[in-house]
């Protein structure tokens, strides 16, 4: 999902594609969006394998 987030971002900064104004802000906020959603669910993920290491299941 973060790649495709960074995909997104990719394309918009593109020179050869020309891009409307808002069609450039929709992709931007859907790019980050997908980055940042990664990025907390990748985090939930390690801090929820840490704390059943510590728990001892």
């Amino acid at each position: 999902m973060g790649c495709w987030g960074l995909e997104i971002l990719e394309t918009n900064t593109n020179f050869n594609i020309i891009i409307s104004g808002w069609e450039y802000q929709k992709n931007r906020s859907l790019g980050a969006m997908l980055v940042c959603f990664s990025a907390f669910l990748g985090s939930s993920l390690v801090g929820a394998s840490l704390s059943i290491q510590r728990d001892k299941f």
